[in-house]
């Protein structure tokens, strides 16, 4: 049988705290677009990123593709910290917070050096998922072996 404990509420707090950093990514998209006069739904391909310079281009598009990289694992962080929390509760908590120190990483790396700068963050953000998804699956393996 699985029991929260209080300390559980840090893996919410944790879980949270990444969809906050998701919504500051997409406020920042929309910083971008309004320094560089490009309007949805142009998503740095259409006509109107079409017009910058290929510097402004790649500066809009590295600020995008920060807040989109987000959208598309924000799920599985989410559910991964989520569950692992219900077996491994600390390390859960820890694993997490590795993965929102690096997604800060990833998010300054690639907005100020472009997609190489942000390998350091998206080594530890992977490294990171796998492992509380790892927890999550041996947790449950135990689980059901009881």
């Amino acid at each position: 049988m699985i029991t929260i404990g209080t300390g559980y509420a840090w893996n919410v707090i944790i879980a949270a705290g990444m969809g906050l950093q998701c919504t500051i990514a997409g406020i920042n998209c929309g910083s971008v677009r309004s320094k560089f006069n490009v309007p949805h739904p142009d998503m740095g391909c259409g006509r109107f990123a079409a017009k910058l310079s290929d510097e402004d281009w790649a500066t809009f598009n590295n600020v995008i593709r920060v807040h989109q990289n987000y959208v598309e694992q924000l799920p599985v962080a989410i559910s991964a910290v989520l569950m692992s929390g219900l077996f491994y509760e600390k390390a859960s908590i820890t694993l997490g917070l590795a993965y929102v120190a690096s997604r800060i990483a990833y998010a300054y790396g690639y907005a100020k050096f472009g997609p190489k700068g942000r390998m350091v963050g998206a080594i530890g953000q992977y490294l990171s998922i796998v492992s509380m998804l790892s927890l999550c699956f041996y947790g449950s393996y135990k689980q059901l072996s009881n």
